[in-house]
């Protein structure tokens, strides 16, 4: 392996920073883990180390090693935060959100923590808090994707139509841009058949996530704007999308392209038995 810089824990670090940027998290993972071989001590390489694994669909290990990160380093704000991503990923609410509350009384303008406990308010079916949380986090961050996105939903659930228009309207405006610069990746395709479904508009995500299908790669893990996602994930939302309209033989095709790629996908082995 040849690191530009030489041969040094901080070169393959910057490496791992490179190809994470790229999203090529595979080599991230390869150049962080030996920039820690290098030097036990380098926590940042940790840190992003867990990052990856998070983007990698893999809390458990992303909390790991973030927490090792925190045993040393209690006091930096980043690590914390992920580390609440990682536990809300795993289902363990009420510890995130004592990190995010932590985080926003110490740095009351970080957008992330404010996301993060306008996530917990959601996920507790707290949607005016969640709104205003999100609304708050999307100021506080220059118009985020995920803080417009989780607002929409969230006035949505609130009975206030006229915000989630708006707040939609502007997380599309993200998503147009994204496009604009990565058009043949799956990111912002799958993201805006998310968008367009959480408005119940199925005919216009399943355009998009028939695009993100043409995009993604079988295997690999996508990740963008705290959304993570697989080729497989894809079909099955395509699927879902065909079948609220009506279009069940369509919906059952791709269930059996998702069965060939995970035989053990409950909904698609539900939906293939059900047409049975």
């Amino acid at each position: 392996m040849i690191v530009f810089g030489g041969e040094n824990a901080d070169s393959y670090y910057d490496e791992g920073v490179t190809a994470s940027m790229k999203g090529d998290l595979e080599a991230a993972v390869r150049h962080f883990e030996r920039a820690i071989e290098m030097n036990r001590h380098h926590y940042a390489a940790y840190h992003q180390l867990g990052k990856c694994h998070l983007r990698l669909g893999d809390p458990r290990k992303a909390a790991e090693l973030i927490q090792h990160v925190l045993r040393n380093k209690p006091a930096q704000i980043q690590p914390r935060l992920d580390y609440a991503f990682a536990l809300m990923e795993l289902g363990e609410w009420k510890k995130a959100q004592d990190i995010f509350g932590e985080v926003s009384r110490e740095k009351p303008n970080n957008p992330r923590a404010s996301l993060g406990l306008a996530y917990c308010a959601f996920q507790a079916g707290q949607w005016d808090a969640a709104m205003l949380l999100a609304q708050t986090a999307a100021n506080q961050g220059g118009g985020n994707f995920a803080a417009l996105f989780l607002l929409g939903r969230a006035a949505g659930r609130a009975g206030r139509a006229e915000v989630a228009a708006e707040a939609f309207k502007r997380a599309d405006a993200v998503l147009e841009k994204h496009l604009e610069t990565s058009p043949n990746q799956p990111e912002g395709h799958y993201l805006r058949g998310e968008l367009h479904a959480a408005q119940g508009a199925f005919d216009k995500a399943i355009e998009h996530y028939a695009s993100a299908a043409g995009c993604a790669q079988p295997g690999r893990q996508y990740s963008a704007y705290d959304s993570r996602f697989n080729r497989v994930d894809v079909l099955c939302r395509w699927a879902y999308c065909l079948y609220k309209v009506g279009r069940r033989d369509a919906a059952l095709k791709i269930a059996r392209d998702v069965l060939t790629e995970a035989p053990d996908n409950a909904w698609a082995r539900q939906l293939t038995q059900e047409k049975q």
